[in-house]
């Protein structure tokens, strides 16, 4: 596990970073890829890193995107083993994937959905070791899944509602079940709910407990050894990183990681894949945790023939029994 961080730069006015796990045929467990988005006046400039044994190791530019286009997440949309990229339109909410193997090698324009509707994160929700996108409604607090696959929306289903003093801080597998890709929420009081997903459902829900308002949560990933997802948080005000392990729902340890200076803030957390195929859940969940809960905007089924359910939610105890709307 690589902690990623950047300083600023003065003279290039890079207004995004990502970074994500690709596979490298040479080294396929051990190479990771950084794609930084550079933002110039009227287009975005795309670059993809490869890194090997904490060095870069080749760069190569992929293209340019125009301004009104927004960087949404990655993940394997394209079903073919490799790492793509989600855009979306500022303006009508359109998305569109880029696939990318060190060079964008098509784009597939998806589908529009209402501003109204923003990118939650990106999982395996369906349990079909897909690369599916949560978006949440910004004045309901509705969820809705769309599942993804060969760079087409296969379907959508609406989860429950969750109310909006809750925000989406991540996905990952906290509920320690094989496959699964759930999501935690953190309320404004800092307290932390996870919620177990499988099959485009919510199955269950776990009160993990508060952390101080002082800490950012900055994103998770396998911390503790592989196939875990546990959270990393930063101290604002010190620097210093904490993590906390998480298994069964439950937070099972903290360790405190180390301190880095206040000019230095975290790009990402990035890690090498599993033994898996690269479309399982585990490699998805691990591609995706530390992309959740950026802002952007997003959408919800408009047009897709789904049975939408709607669900209550408390300040500790949500989704409990899903009503019609």
């Amino acid at each position: 596990m690589q902690l990623v961080t950047l300083a600023a730069h003065q003279q290039l006015p890079a207004i995004y970073s990502f970074r994500e796990n690709v596979e490298i045929a040479e080294e396929p467990w051990k190479r990771l890829a950084l794609i930084a988005v550079v933002a110039f006046v009227l287009v975005v400039e795309l670059l993809n890193y490869d890194i090997s044994n904490n060095n870069i190791t080749n760069a190569a530019f992929l293209g340019t995107v125009g301004m009104d286009w927004q960087v949404m997440g990655f993940g394997n949309f394209g079903s073919l083993g490799e790492t793509d990229m989600m855009l979306r339109l500022a303006l009508t909410g359109g998305f569109e994937v880029s696939d990318i193997n060190n060079q964008i090698t098509n784009a597939a324009f998806m589908g529009s959905v209402g501003l109204d509707w923003q990118v939650g994160g990106f999982g395996n929700f369906s349990s079909r070791g897909e690369s599916d996108m949560i978006l949440r409604n910004t004045s309901t607090g509705g969820l809705e899944v769309y599942d993804i696959s060969n760079n087409q929306i296969t379907g959508a289903t609406f989860m429950g509602t969750v109310g909006l003093d809750w925000q989406i801080v991540g996905f990952g597998n906290f509920s320690s079940m094989p496959g699964e890709t759930d999501m935690i929420m953190r309320n404004k009081t800092g307290s932390l709910e996870v919620y177990d997903i499988s099959n485009n459902q919510i199955t269950g829900a776990s009160f993990l407990g508060f952390i101080r308002p002082e800490l950012q949560i900055m994103g998770f990933g396998p911390f503790n050894g592989a196939g875990t997802s546990d959270m990393a948080v930063n101290i604002g005000f010190t620097g210093a990183f904490e993590v906390y392990d998480i298994a069964n729902n439950q937070i099972t340890g903290a360790a405190i990681l180390g301190q880095v200076g206040l000019d230095w803030s975290p790009g990402g957390f990035a890690a090498d894949p599993p033994t898996a195929s690269t479309g399982s859940a585990g490699s998805t969940s691990q591609l995706v945790q530390a992309m959740a809960g950026f802002g952007g905007g997003s959408g919800a089924a408009e047009s897709l023939n789904t049975a939408p359910l709607a669900a209550e939610a408390s300040q500790q105890t949500f989704l409990t029994t899903p009503q019609h709307a």
